[in-house]
């Protein structure tokens, strides 16, 4: 199948709508409709068409080429603060260990509910948590990652990917 540059496309075995970028056979380069890049297989592509009638679906109305700025409400979020989790008075040896914990539970249920995209916050710190969160993560086939929000103090979040037809519970 031919594509073209700016087309809209879908993935197979994944949702959402995505444009494409760039084509560098056998690959391509397409954006979400959150602004996130991926290079994907073409024949994982399949062309968007629009069908015409007179009733209106919102969610298979395609997205404009403008980015939209993604809600912080509608992706599933865990602060792992040790104040945010209710935990800030134990014994600070066993709080690395419970935060990975919640971050197991947090992310099992998400798989649960399909979301498929996540956001961890860890903070910026000295970077152990953040390390020992990449490491839980590197750890599973279907998910992918990658820094979430910068602030002016440096990176303090983890955006979670999960690709469903791979993933398995933590």
């Amino acid at each position: 199948m031919l594509f073209k540059v700016g087309e809209s496309v879908s993935l197979l075995q994944e949702t959402g709508f995505y444009s494409i970028l760039r084509i560098n056979e056998p690959f391509a380069i397409v954006q979400d409709e959150h602004g996130f890049e991926y290079q994907v297989k073409l024949s994982s592509l399949i062309k968007r068409i629009p069908v015409s009638g007179s009733v209106v679906n919102k969610e298979l109305i395609e997205p404009t080429n403008t980015v939209k700025k993604q809600n912080a409400s509608s992706i599933p979020t865990l602060d792992l603060h040790a104040t945010a989790l209710g935990i800030d008075g134990i014994p600070t040896n066993e709080l690395l260990e419970k935060k990975i914990s919640h971050c197991r539970m947090f992310l099992n249920q998400c798989i649960e509910k399909r979301h498929m995209k996540v956001l961890i916050i860890h903070g910026v710190g000295e970077g152990v948590l953040k390390t020992a969160v990449r490491q839980l993560l590197q750890s599973k086939p279907g998910i992918s990652f990658h820094d979430g929000n910068y602030s002016a103090r440096g990176v303090g979040s983890t955006l979670v990917e999960i690709r469903m037809s791979e993933v398995n519970k933590f």
